[in-house]
C-alpha cells in the first residue's frame, strides 16, 4: 500500500474507481476521462479528498495518459495491490465514500460503511440486461457462459443488499436510473468528458449544416467512434454502406477506432468495391483529433450498439451537434425521451437503419434540427454542470442529519 499526505480540512471524500492508476517512477499516471472527473470532484467538494484506486498491472494506455509527480498530487492517494480490498483502515476519517457498484468487489462497502457510521454513495451504470447480453457475445462456449451467467445472478443479489445499506446513488444513463430508482435519493446524470469550452459553437454548426444544402446537396457524412466490437455493432457498419450505395445514396463513412473486427472490415470494405467511400481511421486522440473531426467533417452518427450501457460517446457526440442514428437499447431510447436529438430502429434491423439514412438523405433540413437539438442538450449537460450537479448530491449525502 503506497499512501501520500493531503492536507486537513473538514469533511472528507474518499473516491473508490473501478478504473486503475499506474505507478511508474514516483509518478502517478491516470486515464485522461478520470483524471478530469478526479480534478473536479477535488475543486469543487468542501473538504478533503482521498483517492483509494487499485494499481494496475496492464501497459499504459495509449491515448489519454496524464502522468503526476506523486508529490504534486492535490489529495490523498492510497493504492490497493493485488486482490487487497477496502477495509477499515482505509477509510479512516472518512465522512462519504463514492464507490463504484460495477465493480463487484466493491459491494461490501454499503454495510461496511453504515457500520463504520460512514455514509456511502454508490455509482452505477451497467444493468443486469446488458452484463448477460456482454457474456452472450464474450462467453467461449456454453459452460463458461452458464457459469458467468450464474457469477451474474449472484452479484446482482450482492448489489441489491449494498443499494439497501447505501444512503445514496448516482446513475449514470436512463437505464441505471430506471433499474434501481426505487433504492431511493438516486441521481440521474449523463456521462461525458466535453465542457462547456469544448461544445461546437453556433457558427461552426452554422456552417457546417450550410454544407448539407451547398451548392447543391452533397454525400452525408456518416461517422462512428469506438471499439470494432459486435457489441458496438461494428459487425453491421459495412453491411449498411453497401445497401446504401446500393440504392444510390452516396455517403463518406470514418470509422475511428480498432477492435476484433477491423481485419474482416478491411475485407469486407475491398470486397464491396467500397474503399472511396469508407475509412478506416484507427484509434485517434479524443482531444486533439477527434472532436475536431467530428465538429467539422460529420452530418450523422451511426451508433449501432446492441446492448444498454451509457455509452459516453451518446453525450460527446451530441455536443459537436451531431444527431444519432442507432438501434434502440435502452441507452439510446431513453435519450430520445428527453430530447429530438436522433432516430431509432430495432435492434439488428440493418434495413430500417438504411431507410433512416435513405430518408435523412433527402431530408436535409431534419438533420438540421436534431443537430441543434443535440448541442442544446449536450449544453445543459456539459462536463461541468455535470459533475457539479454530483458534487453537490455528495455534500447533501454528507450533511444529511
Amino acid at each position: 500500500m503506497h499512501r501520500t499526505a493531503s492536507p486537513r480540512s473538514d469533511q472528507r471524500l474518499t473516491i473508490i474507481p473501478s478504473v486503475p492508476v499506474w505507478w511508474v517512477d514516483g509518478q502517478v499516471v491516470f486515464d485522461r476521462k478520470f483524471y478530469d472527473g478526479l480534478a473536479y470532484y477535488i475543486g469543487a467538494w468542501n473538504g478533503r479528498v482521498r483517492l483509494l484506486a487499485r494499481r494496475a498491472t496492464t501497459a499504459l494506455p495509449a491515448f489519454g495518459a496524464v502522468h503526476v509527480d506523486a508529490a504534486q498530487l492535490p489529495c490523498e492517494l492510497v493504492l490497493l495491490g493485488g486482490t487487497e480490498l477496502a477495509g477499515p483502515a482505509h477509510l479512516a476519517d472518512t465522512t462519504v465514500v463514492m464507490a463504484a457498484a460495477d465493480d463487484h468487489t466493491q459491494l461490501h462497502l454499503g454495510a461496511l460503511c453504515r457500520s463504520l457510521g460512514i455514509r456511502c454513495v454508490y455509482v452505477i451504470e451497467m444493468i443486469p440486461e446488458t452484463r448477460h447480453q456482454m457474456n452472450r457475445l464474450d462467453a467461449p462456449n456454453t459452460l463458461v457462459r452458464w457459469r458467468r451467467d450464474l457469477f451474474l445472478r449472484q452479484t446482482e443479489r450482492a448489489r441489491r443488499a449494498a443499494f439497501r445499506a447505501c444512503d445514496g446513488l448516482q446513475a449514470n444513463g436512463l437505464p441505471a436510473h430506471d433499474a434501481y430508482q426505487s433504492h431511493g435519493n438516486c441521481l440521474l446524470y449523463f456521462d461525458t468528458r466535453v465542457g462547456r469550452h469544448a461544445l461546437i459553437d453556433d457558427r461552426m454548426l452554422a456552417a457546417r449544416l450550410a454544407q448539407l444544402y451547398l451548392p447543391k446537396p452533397r454525400p452525408l457524412r456518416l461517422a462512428f467512434s469506438g471499439r470494432l466490437i459486435a457489441m458496438k455493432g461494428a459487425d453491421h457498419l459495412v453491411a449498411v454502406a453497401a445497401r446504401l450505395q446500393a440504392r444510390g445514396v452516396h455517403c463518406e463513412w470514418t470509422v475511428y477506432g480498432t477492435g476484433d473486427l477491423e481485419a474482416t472490415m478491411r475485407a469486407d470494405i475491398a470486397r464491396l468495391g467500397l474503399a472511396d467511400n469508407f475509412k478506416l481511421a484507427g484509434a485517434v486522440d479524443f482531444d486533439a483529433t477527434l472532436i475536431p473531426a467530428i465538429q467539422s467533417n460529420c452530418d450523422l452518427y451511426v451508433m449501432l450498439h446492441r446492448q444498454s450501457d451509457p455509452s459516453c460517446t451518446y453525450l460527446e457526440t451530441l455536443a459537436c451537434g451531431i444527431p444519432i442514428v442507432g438501434y434502440a437499447n435502452r441507452s439510446l431510447a431513453g435519450l430520445l425521451r428527453r430530447a429530438n436529438v436522433g432516430e431509432q430502429v430495432p435492434i439488428d434491423d440493418i434495413d430500417q437503419v438504411v431507410e433512416v439514412l435513405a430518408r435523412l438523405d433527402v431530408d436535409r433540413p431534419a438533420i438540421a434540427r436534431m443537430s441543434r437539438a443535440a448541442r442544446a442538450f449536450a449544453e445543459a449537460h456539459a462536463f461541468e454542470d455535470t459533475f457539479q450537479r454530483r458534487v453537490e448530491h455528495l455534500q447533501q449525502v454528507a450533511s444529511a442529519a
